[in-house]
């Protein structure tokens, strides 16, 4: 092939190319010369065949034939072979400039636009009240930022405390494991059964504890017989007992009970709790002091001896008379 042949055949691929990215030329109004170049040169060769004496014979025929057949084969492998050139090209990138994008543009305040207009430079003393001024807001927004987490951390501690104190996980001596009450009651938004009562007087003696003397507590105890209160009363004591006994032998430090009340180890066990039919402080008995025969004695007898007041001494003194001003 001449230089010429592959000259036209790169310039093909290159219109080619141009036609596949952006249409035809003749689409876009202008006029193809290279189709007209190539019509005239088909029209030269028809008019070149044309003019030879017409009285060959067969074997001519067939030669133009075979010649025609080969032709054609090469214009195939030349324009697969073009295909492959032009799958090999890489294809050109197009950038689009003309999209809205997402990024804010910046906020230019009042005093900067004045300083623009007036064409001087801003002061020292601008630029610091500005940093201040920048410095401020950032506070303001740190602080409410703070103050809204500080918010949902109290939500969280309220909603852990009620859980704690309606699931009884940290309760021991359970015939019933705290996890399996939580899972199965608590998680739910309306528990069922015991958890379902303990969880509603628990609210509602917590409610009550603000304006109530007892603390939430009723009142007054729940009505039972007498001798099945004492033989509750005894057993709780005894279980008590034991359990601080079994603390102390294997080096446990309990937690300090105030004065009192006692050990609650019944805490999550059943639907009434143990303190609406017991009670949660000691039984004191009274005891009568018996002070003798009211007599007109001195003094006042404590664990350290006697205490004689300045007045008894001068009452004794006086023999118990009082003393008259005169008039005057």
């Amino acid at each position: 092939m001449s230089e010429d042949d592959e000259y036209i055949k790169a310039l093909e691929i290159q219109r080619r190319n141009f036609e596949a990215q952006f249409g035809s030329i003749e689409d876009m109004g202008f006029e193809d010369k290279s189709k007209t170049q190539v019509e005239l040169e088909d029209e030269d060769e028809r008019s070149s065949q044309d003019s030879p004496d017409q009285s060959s014979g067969e074997d001519e025929e067939d030669s133009k034939f075979d010649e025609i057949d080969s032709d054609s084969n090469e214009e195939e492998m030349d324009f697969l072979g073009d295909d492959e050139e032009q799958d090999d090209i890489p294809k050109p990138k197009v950038f689009k400039l003309n999209d809205s994008s997402n990024t804010p543009l910046p906020v230019v305040s009042k005093q900067d636009r004045k300083l623009l207009k007036s064409g001087r430079a801003p002061t020292l003393l601008e630029i610091s009240k500005k940093e201040k001024l920048a410095a401020k807001q950032q506070s303001k927004q740190q602080s409410a930022k703070s103050k809204a987490e500080d918010e949902e951390n109290l939500a969280n501690d309220l909603k852990l405390q009620r859980l704690l104190k309606e699931s009884h996980i940290l309760a021991n001596t359970l015939e019933y494991s705290g996890a399996d009450l939580t899972l199965q009651t608590i998680d739910f938004d309306d528990p069922t059964g015991k958890a379902r009562r303990r969880a509603l007087d628990s609210r509602i003696r917590e409610l009550a504890s603000t304006n109530s003397r007892t603390g939430g507590l009723p009142k007054k105890l729940e009505k039972m017989p007498m001798a099945m209160r004492k033989g509750m009363i005894k057993k709780r004591d005894e279980r008590i007992k034991k359990y601080e006994q079994d603390a102390r032998d294997a080096g446990i430090v309990l937690s300090k009970v105030r004065k009192g009340e006692l050990r609650d180890l019944d805490a999550g066990r059943g639907s009434t709790s143990s303190s609406d039919r017991l009670g949660t402080g000691k039984k004191i008995d009274k005891r009568i002091r018996d002070r003798g025969l009211k007599i007109n004695g001195i003094g006042r007898s404590t664990r350290n001896g006697l205490v004689i007041s300045q007045g008894e001494i001068d009452r004794v003194n006086r023999g118990g008379k009082k003393g008259f001003r005169k008039r005057r």
